[in-house]
């Protein structure tokens, strides 16, 4: 959640708290009980949207480590010993190429197709691979690997993709969380006109701090106390009595 967004909630729980704890008074002077649902449900929105941002943002950051450890299998266990075999022993096959491992920075997609090339490749010549020392199971294995890759691609961009959606949800709820807020302070500020102390109150609960002071900003506005250096003073010689 933005730290904008984060600030619009902490205001709108501060003024339904406010509403809460002063609804007899303002329901005297006017009726906010539409207002009040209008402002639970924004709250309820806002905090549900950010909870899926968060569980979906980490869900990707844990399919994108899932995918570095799953290329790393790959690499070494399935896909370097065939592009071994082939680069001795196949070379003038026509899928040599497809037999070759894919560059380093391949990742994603662009992986997992030259990964499935491979495999695809490794099975017309499955024989000669299993002549010189591959296990009699290891297009298995290697169609398993690139199964849970393939799933694991997948749920990430669910995962970014729902992110996306809380995402934008976060700044609709935002935009109505401020508007919101007009609207309650102009029915506040009729309903406890004249009562300073109240209404004091309230614009503390409703003001949205975007930016807090910090200390280094109120350290930098404190003017430096000049420090004064003393002049030389002449030493008057101290003359011994006789």
């Amino acid at each position: 959640m933005r730290v904008r967004t984060n600030a619009v909630l902490a205001a709108l729980l501060r003024a339904r708290r406010f509403v809460t704890e002063n609804l007899a008074q303002l329901m005297k002077a006017v009726d906010i009980a539409v207002v009040i649902m209008r402002l639970d449900g924004i709250i309820a929105n806002l905090s549900a949207h950010a909870v899926d941002q968060d569980a979906n943002n980490r869900s990707a950051k844990g399919e994108t480590e899932k995918q570095r450890q799953l290329r790393l299998k790959l690499r070494t266990e399935q896909m370097k010993p065939i592009a071994e075999i082939a680069r001795r022993n196949l070379r003038t096959v026509p899928e040599f190429k497809a037999l070759q491992l894919p560059p380093r920075s391949a990742k994603g997609g662009a992986f997992l197709a030259s990964a499935q090339a491979m495999a695809n490749a490794a099975t017309i010549h499955k024989e000669a691979l299993l002549e010189r020392g591959l296990p009699a199971d290891f297009l298995d294995q290697f169609q398993a690997t690139l199964t849970t890759l393939e799933g694991s691609i997948s749920d990430r961009e669910k995962s970014r993709t729902r992110r996306i959606g809380a995402t934008k949800g976060l700044v609709f709820e935002e935009q109505e969380g401020r508007s919101l807020l007009r609207v309650l302070d102009a029915q506040v500020q009729r309903a406890l006109r004249g009562n300073e102390s109240l209404l004091a109150t309230w614009k503390s609960a409703r003001t949205i701090h975007e930016r807090p002071a910090s200390a280094s900003t109120t350290s930098s506005t404190t003017p430096a106390t000049p420090t004064t250096t003393p002049a030389n003073t002449p030493t008057t010689p101290v003359v011994a009595a006789a």
